[in-house]
């Protein structure tokens, strides 16, 4: 009886402990229910806000049941807040111009003429309540599973999306339509292009065959010139030269007869070469008649600093050179006689010559190389006058000349009052060949000698910049940058009386583009310049 009673207990405690445990289960199971069904809650509210941010709305049905509508189709369709759409809702806002297809796709689409478990795509306007036309796109499938099809798919308003596409591709047939019109622009600018090619190579051709012709007319009277007038030079400088011979009155005015035939020859050639060097085009040309000539009797004698001046006479040809030295034996001057420009360049180092006479067509070096490399010499030697003693007489050979840097030109053959006059006017230029020196001196006078310093070294440093980028522009064949040095370096130039590089400034003025040769020139030029403002600052008073 006692076991019963005990059984019995055990079996109701362990009935309460069950019971216990059970309604605590219930309790949980309740809560996990209450906790799912918020956060279903919670999911769904999300996933309405969701498809209200994307005009999204979502299709839904099993067989045999209606169609589940999510609520933000009731919004896309501007229905009252509350109303759930249904189909009907959905056939009654079909566009008037879009509900034959879509209805014909409708019934096709559930009528299974479609393809199951695969996407199809259908877009439709729709007119909503409000009257505003929207554009919808629809996203529906059909999975068979036993005993009917399960419809699911998406509605979405696209209205701004189809209007943005048609703005991107109104965009891109303009896009298009302006690159058409660009590409036509660039055949037609490559067709102009090419035009102009060709009228630029005709032209180029036609101004080639203009500057060959010139070239071949300077040539031939240069040619002309040099074969002409060294002999007729050769013949009056040994009548030169007799002149000094003891002779008999009859063999005196036999000679004075034969000089004057002869400079009137000289006249005659130097007429006919001028007036062919000037004619451009064949036409009526008169010489003038050459005038009277009168033998070379009574020239004063030459001197320099109160002595004979020192003469370098450059020339190949002995017949030149006897003809040369009698006249400055003539003129009273001491000379020593090289045969080539290279020679004369070695003589020139020494700096100890007052003029160099210079032949032009010579050996080893040519004259016109032999005085460019004489302007590179520093100091007084590459300041040292040069004249050119040339046969070539046109004025394009004697510009060139002096671009190389010879102080003046004679054209053979040469009479002793020419080279008098030329002699003399070196000895009395100097400093003036590259100074106007009361120019420099005033520039100068009224400054202490502090400031006067100053200056000068300002102005060396202008001259140095100024002539580096004028033959820097030359190399570039930068036009503009020529202009621009010029027209500096000649502001400086007058300023301080600097005449040669003045004169040379100018000179360059009547080229397009002026030649390596004078931009070279130009820098040896300034270097001279700066070496006899040197000199002249030294002497300036104070």
């Amino acid at each position: 009886m006692r076991r019963a009673e005990a059984a019995q207990a055990e079996a109701e405690m362990l009935l309460e402990r069950i019971s216990r445990d059970l309604d605590r289960s219930n309790r949980e199971l309740r809560q996990r229910e209450s906790d799912l069904v918020s956060k279903l809650d919670i999911g769904n509210r999300n996933l309405i806000r969701a498809q209200r941010t994307a005009q999204l709305a979502t299709i839904y049905r099993e067989p045999g049941a209606d169609f589940l509508l999510s609520p933000q189709l009731t919004e896309m369709l501007g229905l009252p807040p509350g109303q759930r759409a249904d189909g009907d809702d959905v056939l009654r806002a079909l566009h008037p111009l879009d509900r034959r297809r879509i209805e014909a796709a409708a019934a096709a689409f559930f009528a299974g003429q479609v393809a199951a478990n695969c996407d199809h795509r259908y877009e439709c306007r729709i007119v909503r309540i409000d009257g505003a036309v929207r554009w919808f796109r629809w996203i529906l499938r059909r999975d068979p599973e036993n005993g009917g099809d399960v419809v699911s798919g998406t509605v979405q308003d696209v209205t701004e999306q189809r209007a943005a596409e048609r703005r991107v591709k109104a965009l891109q047939m303009t896009g298009e339509r302006n690159l058409q019109r660009l590409l036509r622009t660039e055949i037609r600018l490559a067709e102009r292009v090419a035009e102009l090619e060709r009228l630029s190579a005709e032209l180029r051709a036609s101004n080639d065959a203009v500057a060959a012709a010139s070239r071949a007319k300077s040539q031939f009277l240069a040619a002309m010139s040099h074969q002409i007038r060294t002999p007729v030079n050769g013949v009056l400088g040994m009548m030169t030269a007799l002149r000094n011979t003891p002779l008999n009155p009859e063999q005196h005015a036999q000679l004075d007869r034969a000089q004057d035939a002869g400079d009137a020859l000289r006249v005659l050639i130097d007429n006919i070469i001028d007036v062919a060097d000037d004619v451009a085009m064949p036409g009526d040309v008169v010489l003038p008649a050459p005038a009277a000539a009168t033998a070379a009797t009574g020239v004063a004698q030459l001197r320099v600093a109160g002595r004979r001046p020192r003469i370098l006479v450059a020339d190949d040809i002995e017949t030149n050179q006897i003809v040369l030295t009698s006249m400055l034996d003539t003129l009273g001057c001491d000379y020593r006689v090289v045969g080539d420009g290279a020679q004369a360049l070695a003589e020139a180092r020494k700096g100890d010559i007052d003029v160099i006479l210079m032949d032009i067509q010579m050996p080893v070096m040519d004259g016109a190389e032999a005085t460019r490399q004489i302007r590179q010499l520093p100091g007084a030697a590459g300041a040292v006058p040069i004249i050119g003693v040339t046969a070539q007489a046109i004025q394009a050979e004697r510009d060139t000349l002096t671009v190389a840097g010879m102080t003046a030109c004679l054209a053979k053959p040469i009479g002793v009052p020419a080279l008098f006059s030329a002699l003399a006017a070196a000895f009395a230029a100097r400093d003036a060949d590259v100074f106007d020196v009361s120019v420099f001196e005033n520039a100068m006078a009224t400054l202490p000698s502090a400031r006067r310093r100053q200056l000068f070294d300002q102005m060396v440093s202008d001259i140095e910049q100024l002539s580096g980028e004028f033959s820097a522009a030359v190399t570039a064949r930068d036009a503009e940058g020529v202009r621009r040095a010029r027209h500096s370096l000649v502001g400086i130039a007058s300023a301080f009386g600097a005449t040669a590089l003045m004169h040379m400034l100018d000179g360059s003025r009547s080229r397009d583009m002026p030649d390596r040769a004078l931009a070279d020139n130009l820098v040896a030029l300034a270097r001279a310049t700066i070496d006899t403002g040197r000199s002249l600052l030294r002497r300036s008073p104070g």
